[in-house]
This record gives C-alpha cells, structure tokens and sequence, in this order.
C-alpha cells in the first residue's frame, strides 16, 4: 500500500490517500485543533490481496498549555473500531511530539478501512495534531515519545577512518569523522552525503546503530577513494566544545507550494577534516529523506584574534625578498615562503585565547608549496605542546584562497604552532595569511526540502539559533510598538535632514516640525478588524508597525507611501490590475505566480515598487517572509526574514547611498561608533575598529572614514595614498570633521610619500584640497614653468605639469603635531639612531614608546609621524607598521 497522511501543517490541510472527517474539532492554522469528546476520523483504502500483517501508525501532536500551566488532553485511537491505544496522553509542551504506534493486521479489512482520534471527555486543554499517517511497517513498530532532552541516540559519533584508492589493496589513516544529525524526531540516518566547500563530496552508508560506514569520497582535485569508518565513542550533547562547532537551526517544514508547515530544531555537525560542509543529503530506516544547502557566513570580526599575535616565527624565510612570516598577519599579496618540504610557524599572543577556527591562504604562484598535511599545535609555556587539530591530503584549488578549518576548543593558549609535515610537492613552502578566530562562522540558514516516505517532498528551510535576534533585543530589527516608535523617529530625523526637496514633496509642515514621517498609530480594534477581513493574523513585526505609525511616509527612496490597516490587503484584491500584470510573466524561469496569488500588499505609491509579504512562509516566531517587486527586477527582489528586516534593509541602503553623495550629516550614532572604534584601535584590535569606523562612515561620519583610512595605512602604506585620494582629499565631510591642519600633519604627507613615485602628470581638479594644502611656488621656481598656477578652487590649472607638482610636494613641510614628553623623547632619540644607521636599535627605543603614546584629540589614534617622517623610512619596515596599532597605546596599555 502507499502510506497514507493527513497533513495539518499547511492551510488548507494536505491529504494523502485519504479523506477526513470532523466532528467537534477544526483546522486551526497550522494545526488541527481536537477538544473534549471531538473527533478527526480519516478513510483509508486496502486491496482485497493480502493484507498487511502490521502498519505503522504515526502522529506529531502538542497539547495547548492552560494559562501558565500544562495542559492535559488523553485520546483513545482506534482502527476499524479496534482499539490501537487508550487514554495516551501528550505531555504538554513548548514543541510537538511524535508518537507511533503498532497497527495489528487483524484490525484491518480489504477495502475501505476507518482511522479515528478521538479526544477523552475529560480532557483539559486542546490537542494540536498537526500530522498523522499510516504506512506499511519497515521497522519493527514501537511506541515511543519524544522528550525534551534527546536520550542517548542523540549524541555526536566519533569515527576511526580510512580510504583507499581504486584497485589498491592499502586502506591509508584518514581524518576522524564526527557525525550528528537530529531533527527532533529520534531517527539515526542510514545513509548520508555531504558537500564541502570547496567542492569535494562524500557518501556513506551506515550500519544498525551507526556503529560502522562505508561509502566513498571525491577530493577537491577529483580524486575518488573508497571510503570506511568505524565508531569510535559518543559524545553527549551536553559537551559544551562540541555546542561551539554545533549548527543548529530553527526549521519550518511544508513551507514549498502550500502553507507554513511543522517547526522544529535541526542539530547538524558533519566535520571531516576538511572546510565547512555546504550541502547535505540523508535517509533514515522509515525511508524519510531531506536535502539541506546551507547558506555560509564569514567570521566576524568580534570572533577573530589575530591582531593579539606580537610575534610570528618561522623555520626558515625569504628575507632578502621581503617574504618573510610576519606577512602572514597581513591582508596584502605579500607571502611567507620557507626552505624545504617540512615546516613550521609559531604564533604568539599577547594572552592567553581559546582558537577554535582558523583560516590559511594559498600564495600567488606554485601550488606544489602548499600545505599538504599539518597539525596545529597550542602552549602556554611555549615548550610543551598540546595537538588540537590535524588534517591531511589537504589541496587549494586556486592561488589566494582562503579556507577555514573549525576544531572543538576547549583551552586557552598564549602559543600557536602550525607543523606542517608534508606540501604537494616542491622544494619549499609558502602561505599567504594566517588568521585566528575564537569560534568558525556560523550559516545563517539553510533552504531545502524533506520527504517521507510515499509522499511527495515538502518545502524545508532553516535559520541560524545564533542568528535569530533574542525577543526584546535592541541591537536587532525593531519588534515591539516602542522599539518601532524610536526607530522610526531616528530614521525619520535622517530622512529629513538629508533628502532632497523633491524627495519630500508630500510631507507636510506639521510632520516636518515633529520630526516624524508616520501617522498615528493604529489601535488595537483597527488591527483586530484588519485581520477579521484577511482571515489571519498578521505577522509580529508589520502589527507592531502598524502600532506604531498607520501608515508611513518615504520609508526608502522608491517606496513613497505604506498603506494603512484600512487598506492592507491581498495583491489580487487590493491592486487587481498590478496583480494581473505580474500573472502574466512568461518564461521558463517565471514561478511567481503562485506567490503573487497569495502574496499581501502593504505599500502603497512608489517608483514602480511594491512591497509584499508571503503568508506562505512563516518563521517559527510567526513573522512572514518579505519581498519587494518592481517593473524593473527580472523577477521578486531578494527575500527578507520580516517585514522589519526589509525595513533595516532600505534604511541602510539610503544612508549608504546619502553618504556616498556627501548628504549626511553625524548623527549621534556614529559618533558613538568613532568613540567605540578609537578605543577599539587603542587596544590593538585593528580589525575591529576598521569594520565599526567603516559602519561610522556609512553613517555619514567624517571622522570614521578619516580614522579608517589612517589605520588602513599602518596596515598596508603601499595603498594609502588611492583610499586618501578618494576617501579624504575627495569628500568634504571629511574636511569639516578633520579640519585642515591634521590633513596636512598627517593625511597629505601620507599621500604624498607613495603618490609621488607614481605621479604621471597633475593629480587633476579633483584633488582641490591637495591644491590648497600644498604651496604655491613663484613661477620659474627651480625651472619649473607655471608651478604657482593654481585655481581659485584650489585645483590644478591646465598649465600644471608634473614636474610642477612635484616641485610644489618637494616644497611642502608639513606641520607637527604635539606628542607626549616620553614619546617626543624617545623620537628625537630613535632620529639620532637612524641618521647612524642603526635602524634596529631606532626601532628598539620607538617599540618601548609605544605604549606610552597617546593623544586628547579624538581623531587621533596613531603616532602618523612613523610613517611620514623620512628619517624613519628604514626603520618602520611594513611588519614593524602593522606592531605600532596592533599595541596597545596609551590607558589601555598592558
């Protein structure tokens, strides 16, 4: 027989072989919802050959909780009138639970035969049954319950493995594999495939109890081996370092061509030695099967700890060629390359860290000196080391490649090894960068589609547990009334202080004096009633909106005006003639129809845009998915987790926008970034205070892009001068934040060290502060024809040439700004060493400095002297600028 089911998940319920019946129950949403004495009764048919000896009958249900405290609601089952199991009983419960149950052959009849769930008359509490079905039995049936906490079967599987290639008789060592999947069901797969990153595939199948595997695997490059693993242990879940390298997912299942569908928690960790995995395929013994593709994510910076290394040492470098280890801690084109086919780096920290995840990058050129097999090592005494992570037969598939490796980390250590024990190959070894991070990045979902067995596939899809925002949390999407309302009235107070007036053009006076784009929250019966006309409830984050404001006025540059409650509505009704254009899209690709169907429009006027959500695809906190359509997309726009999200979304795309076009202002946020970035920068933690100068800029700060572009040139000087030119000299946001005597103390000698050497003719009319900052010389100075000849605008005149502007630069002596006793003393004595050329005892004196630089002026974060001042050419190598802002300075010196 195929399996028959009953499918309450989606709206309307989905059936299988089968018809239903209610009595004293209804669908309620995603669920059907079963009262005292009320019954769901579903027909199923059997051949009159012969009849199975035993089915499997299944049911995922919850029991509504009553107030503050459980509810309690027994059913009695039965088939054909024959009793299956009395007065079971569903615990009550934040998330549903599966039972099954043994059907007895002599309780079934050829033809048509009667399963009824019927809910005891003394029951407190409804039951929510969201799945039942029947199925030929492939296992032994048992009952069973889901618990809260998984029992032992939900562990982490450690295996011993092995490959072999084709035709050869020696299985060789191979990475340890561990294995959890767990999708709230109590299920151990019995087979499984997964893709990594960067591109290489495995799949095997396992033995009763997962005790042993065998399959088979394709390398990156290609290469196939047979595949083998024996169980080592397993590890419970409750093990906080294997939690860390953990994926787990919120999940909605059903949420394909119908409705939202059973939410559950997925537990994933596939870890085979290699990078991430991104795709992965299972079954389990009943013949269910899912498919997940996982969305990846980078580190982020708060994760990563490799401007805490204060020394890097090598086996061997290049030093006459300037490739040497500390290029490895810089994000440039420059490279570590080492003598022969063994190696090894050691990386020490200014304290003590637990790395969990780190990234290596191939070099530019010769792929037979990568890495081939290493360990990774940790101390803190820098003698007796600890292995933490090994991998072998590893393999970069293109030059500057960056692949991550994730380990379960469980200790702190001030001291790093990397021994590498093998290359591909050559006579040397070479890497690019090597970066550290506490923790590997975390996929913030994934989208894919679950079948069980003799049904067809359903929608499945996933979103980070970390990603999710916590409930009332301010650093996420607006999600309450209030937090909407001191959204709003900063995005409104941007709005207005930088659009243009065309851009305004329906905001009234009244508005603009309040600062506020919005209207009058809707109430409460107002929004009751809206939902009474849609025949649902609205999504968390858009009710709260409309709490907020009924409506809205240029919540983004194309989207003029939201609708409010009284006129919210489905797109085929509320704008039949919209939704009758979008049903007419042709082509293969064209599948929007059915969304454009079911999809509720919430905007109102803009620039051929509408904003529309999906009732179809419902998060497990009840927000629906968001989507912006416009005449000039070749189809929907991207999607967004809630109507909130896109909001974030449009917001900082204008204020991304405005900022580029010089519009914003500084409003308080991003001087509070400034603030966080220069202590950020002070403390050495260069990565981090580069992305949260980079947010302040977004923002329209000038002084975020100017102490990012100066923090930039310590890390790499050789392309200060382009990010000075355009991120500086260009924008007068800048020059207002800075003002013009730091520019010439700091930001156009920069320049003009680097700038100079590959001048080919005037830097042009855009550079009109660097007219203004440099002198104007009396023509025929030294020769030079026309180097005074400068435009009222401070621009280049046609008869510059570069042997004038050259001559201007040779000319220009550029400010200096007041330093600290100590450190002015210690410049004087490190200029005295160097004029010797004793650049290492120069460097000496200025690295015990250091720490004892610092500075009132909040946009300054670095002693810029180092790198302007001739006398320090030699003496400040590019490692040696990466150490000045990777120490800490000043009060937060160590």
């Amino acid at each position: 027989m195929r399996a028959t089911f009953a499918d309450f998940t989606i709206d309307p319920p989905r059936f299988g072989n089968g018809t239903a019946r209610y009595i004293r129950c209804h669908p309620d949403r995603d669920r059907l919802a079963i009262g005292a004495g009320g019954r769901v009764e579903l027909d199923f048919a059997l051949d009159g050959g012969e009849l199975p000896e035993q089915l499997t009958l299944t049911l995922i249900a919850r029991v509504s909780p009553l107030g503050e405290s459980l509810g309690w609601a027994p059913i009695d089952i039965t088939v054909n009138g024959h009793a299956v199991i009395s007065r079971f009983t569903v615990p009550g419960g934040a998330r549903p639970r599966e039972a099954a149950f043994a059907v007895p052959g002599e309780a079934l009849v050829a033809g048509l035969n009667t399963l009824c769930v019927r809910g005891c008359a003394e029951a407190r509490g409804l039951l929510w049954l969201y799945r039942i079905s029947v199925e030929p039995s492939r296992i032994c049936a048992r009952t069973h319950l889901m618990a809260e906490e998984r029992p032992a079967e939900a562990a982490v599987c450690a295996y011993r493995t092995e490959w072999r290639a084709p035709g050869s008789a020696e299985w060789r060592p191979a990475p340890r594999l561990l294995v959890h999947l767990d999708r709230g069901e109590g299920s151990l797969p019995v087979r499984l495939a997964w893709r990594a990153q960067d591109g290489r595939e495995a799949s095997i199948g396992f033995q009763p109890a997962m005790t042993e595997f065998y399959g088979h695997r394709r390398a990156a490059d290609g290469t196939l081996t047979e595949y083998r693993g024996v169980l080592e242990g397993r590890s419970p879940l409750r093990d906080s370092a294997l939690e860390e390298v953990m994926h787990r997912f919120r999940t909605v299942e059903g949420c394909g061509s119908g409705g939202p569908g059973l939410r559950q928690e997925l537990r994933l960790l596939i870890e085979d030695g290699g990078p991430p995995v991104e795709r992965v395929i299972w079954g389990d013994p009943s013949g269910h099967s899912g498919t997940v593709s996982l969305l990846a994510a980078e580190p982020g910076p708060e994760a990563e700890v490799t401007d805490l290394v204060t020394k890097v040492r090598a086996h061997s470098e290049f030093a006459e060629a300037g490739e040497v280890a500390e290029n490895l801690l810089h994000d440039s084109w420059h490279k570590w390359l080492g003598h022969g086919d063994r190696a090894w780096l050691e990386f020490t920290l200014r304290r003590s860290v637990a790395v969990g995840h780190y990234v290596l990058t191939s070099a530019d050129d010769v792929p037979g000196r990568d890495p081939k097999d290493w360990t990774l090592k940790g101390s803190n005494d820098g003698e007796h080391w600890a292995d933490l992570d090994s991998r072998v037969e590893e393999s970069f598939a293109h030059r500057h490649q960056p692949r991550g490796f994730t380990f379960a980390a469980t200790t702190a250590y001030r001291h790093y090894r990397l021994e590498i024990t093998r290359n591909a190959g050559e006579d040397q070894i070479q890497l690019s960068q090597v970066r550290l991070f506490t923790s590997a990045p975390q996929p913030k979902g994934f989208i894919g589609h679950y079948q069980r067995a003799g049904e067809a596939p359903t929608g499945y899809r996933g979103t980070s547990v970390s990603a999710a925002p916590e409930p009332g949390s301010v650093t996420g999407p607006p999600r309450t009334v209030e937090q909407w309302r001191s959204y709003l009235a900063e995005y409104s107070a941007t709005i207005l202080r930088v659009a243009d007036e065309d851009e305004l053009s329906e905001v009234d006076d009244e508005q603009r004096a309040a600062g506020w784009l919005g209207f009058e929250g809707a109430d409460e019966e107002s929004v009751l009633a809206l939902e009474e006309r849609l025949g649902t409830r609205l999504p968390p984050s858009y009710r709260t909106f409309l709490g907020a404001s009924d409506g809205w006025l240029n919540i983004s540059p194309f989207m003029w005006r939201m609708r409010p409650a009284k006129t919210v509505g489905w797109l085929r009704e509320a704008d039949p003639e919209t939704w009758s254009v979008i049903r007419g899209g042709e082509g293969e690709d064209w599948d929007d129809t059915a969304f454009m169907d079911r999809a509720l429009l919430v905007s109102e006027e803009g620039d051929a845009q509408h904003w529309l959500l999906d009732p179809a695809d419902v998060s497990e906190d009840g927000e629906w998915a968001a989507y912006i359509w416009a005449s000039w997309y070749p189809a929907l726009g991207d999607r967004h987790a809630s109507f909130a999200e896109l909001v974030v979304e449009e917001r900082k795309g204008f204020e991304g926008r405005a900022a580029h076009e010089a519009r914003m202002g500084r409003p308080g946020t991003a001087e509070d970034l400034v603030a966080e970035g220069r202590a950020q920068a002070l403390r050495g933690e260069v990565r981090k205070a580069m992305a949260t100068f980079e947010q302040a800029a977004v923002k329209g700060s000038g002084a975020g892009a100017y102490l990012g572009i100066i923090l930039g040139a310590f890390l790499d000087i050789s392309a200060a001068h382009h990010w000075i030119r355009t991120g500086i000299l260009g924008d007068p946001r800048v020059l207002e934040a800075i003002g013009m005597e730091q520019l010439r103390a700091e930001a156009a000698p920069l320049y003009l060290r680097c700038a100079a050497e590959e001048w080919t003719g005037a830097p042009g009319g855009y550079l009109s502060a660097l007219g203004d900052i440099l002198p104007r010389l009396p023509d025929g100075v030294d020769g030079v024809v026309g180097a005074g000849g400068v435009a009222a605008s401070g621009a280049a005149t046609e008869g510059d040439d570069t042997a004038a502007w050259m001559a201007r630069a040779a000319a220009f002596a550029p400010p200096v700004l007041p330093e600290s006793r100590t450190f002015q003393q210690a410049l004087d004595l490190a200029r005295a060493l160097a004029d010797r050329g004793a650049t290492d005892q120069s460097w000496a004196v200025l690295e015990a400095a250091l720490p004892h630089w610092h500075c009132d002026s909040p946009h300054r974060i670095a002693p810029v002297v180092l790198l302007t001042d001739p006398a320090f050419r030699e003496v400040v190598t590019p490692a040696r600028a990466r150490r000045v802002v990777t120490t800490p300075r000043g009060e937060f010196r160590e």
